[in-house]
């Protein structure tokens, strides 16, 4: 770490503009791990922006159906979905679906918005979550699944990006001369973890996330997309009754995460009383 005080150093901003910033793979990434907590955050007045990192050209049954026609498509589901939640911001980055990697472009990306908009917290996927399975001697008829490499390489370009690149003033100095300065995230939360230690109570918003995913009409059959609220609240009620065991934590319907704490501001100073009939 440099002299922050030397002469041209350049001031590395803590102060948040947005409240979050959700980072997924994929169009409906962000709708099944945050859609809740984001609709309530919007509700509450919190400024909430979302990052799809691919173009989602994979996301279909139909080789024929051209990449250009899909991509599009599934923007317009996304947007759809963001309204529904009250999200006023969405920004597509357009990488190749299923070809993603960590690499100085897609950091640089990803560094340029977290500069551009300043959130306190960070959403994303967890990059540590490869294998979820049961163990099959316990659970014969349960099966598990391989984490999305899209979704792993997506969590480690944003790990990456929050530190060291988003605060360095010598990352990415081209940025600077956009006005983009080096930036503190305050806080990150992983979803689709296996280490949660965060549950937020989405009972006022749970049926908006069922909404919100019926935007997707290419990546669900029509019996799906009638059940998705349905489906929302019962993996919602099981995240609560996980919270209740966990936490102790009494919630009907709830999101969970993986929380970690990167930058406290510091107390505000308490004004100092000046003494009745002195001069200030």
């Amino acid at each position: 770490m440099g002299d922050r005080t030397a002469q041209g150093a350049v001031e590395m901003l803590t102060e948040p503009d947005y409240e979050a910033m959700v980072i997924g793979a994929h169009p409906d990434d962000n709708d099944f791990g945050t859609a809740a907590t984001c609709a309530l955050w919007a509700s509450q007045g919190k400024k909430v922006v979302w990052v799809v990192m691919t173009d989602g050209t994979e996301g279909s049954e139909i080789p024929s159906q051209s990449d250009e026609e899909l991509m599009l498509l599934r923007e317009q589901e996304q947007r759809a979905a963001a309204e529904v939640y009250g999200i006023k911001a969405v920004e597509f980055l357009r990488n190749r679906d299923g070809h993603l990697v960590n690499n100085e472009d897609t950091r640089r990306a990803v560094v340029k918005l977290i500069r551009k908009y300043r959130p306190r917290v960070i959403f994303t996927h967890d990059p540590t979550s490869h294998i979820m399975a049961p163990d099959p001697d316990e659970k014969p008829d349960a099966t598990g699944y391989l984490n999305h490499p899209d979704h792993r390489a997506t969590g480690n370009i944003v790990v990456d990006s929050i530190f060291p690149f988003a605060g360095n003033p010598r990352s990415f100095r081209e940025l600077l001369a956009e006005g983009l300065q080096p930036y503190r995230v305050h806080e990150v939360y992983f979803f689709g973890s296996t280490q949660t230690n965060t549950y937020v109570d989405v009972t006022e918003s749970i049926d908006k996330k069922g909404q919100g995913l019926m935007c997707h009409k290419s990546q669900f059959n029509p019996e799906d997309n009638e059940r998705m609220a349905e489906r929302m609240r019962e993996r919602a009620a099981a995240v609560a009754k996980d919270a209740k065991e966990k936490k102790g934590l009494e919630m009907r319907y709830a999101e969970s995460f993986r929380r970690m704490k990167l930058h406290i501001p510091p107390a505000p100073k308490e004004e100092t009383a000046v003494p009745a009939g002195s001069e200030e």
